[in-house]
């Protein structure tokens, strides 16, 4: 007897959790940040419980797009993830890092803007004269993309202005980079 009601309570969990899904869009293709997201990119998958997911009457919002963070096979689609606007812009260039925790403030997301700063290598207690004026790499970037990877830090992509991105990229391969959030809408 208890066999058959747990059997009975499993189908319908299994038909209550298909009844659940929906269409929505996925990556067929990968997608490298910054191109242009084509129909060949997508497909239509069915799933449930996917917070944002981009339905798949929504296709004609995403093609012709352009891929805001890079973007993998199978990948179900949200709106932070394309963007109407070419990344990057004119005068604009496309940095990665991967910080430390005390190096970035938890909880970047796309859109944030941060302050990219130059700081001593670890382990180097410099001098005060270093640490009490810092030098600014970018005194304004924009995250694209921000993951927390567990137990190593930050991964992030930055829009940083054109003049400067060699710089950061070079602090950046060094290990010798910070970031500060901006306050949202910029100082005033």
């Amino acid at each position: 007897m208890l066999f058959v009601v747990m059997a009975v309570l499993l189908a319908g969990w299994f038909w209550q959790q298909k009844s659940d899904q929906r269409p929505v869009l996925a990556i067929a293709e990968p997608v490298p940040a910054g191109s242009v997201i084509t129909a060949n990119d997508l497909e239509i998958i069915e799933v449930s419980g996917v917070k944002g997911a981009i339905p798949s009457a929504d296709s004609d919002t995403v093609i012709g797009s352009t891929a805001a963070v890079g973007l993998v096979d199978g990948q179900i689609l949200t709106r932070d993830m394309v963007t109407a606007d070419p990344l990057p812009g004119p005068g604009e260039r496309v940095v990665g890092l991967q910080l430390e925790a005390t190096r970035a403030p938890a909880g970047l997301a796309p859109g944030d803007v941060v302050v990219v700063i130059a700081v001593p290598p670890e382990g180097d207690p410099s001098t005060p004269g270093n640490l009490d004026n810092p030098t600014v790499l970018a005194p304004s970037a924009t995250v694209a993309s921000a993951a927390a990877i567990e137990g190593a830090g930050t991964r992030l992509t930055l829009v940083v202005p054109e003049p400067v991105a060699e710089r950061v990229t070079a602090y950046v391969a060094a290990g010798r980079v910070a970031l500060v959030q901006a306050p949202a809408g910029g100082d005033e």
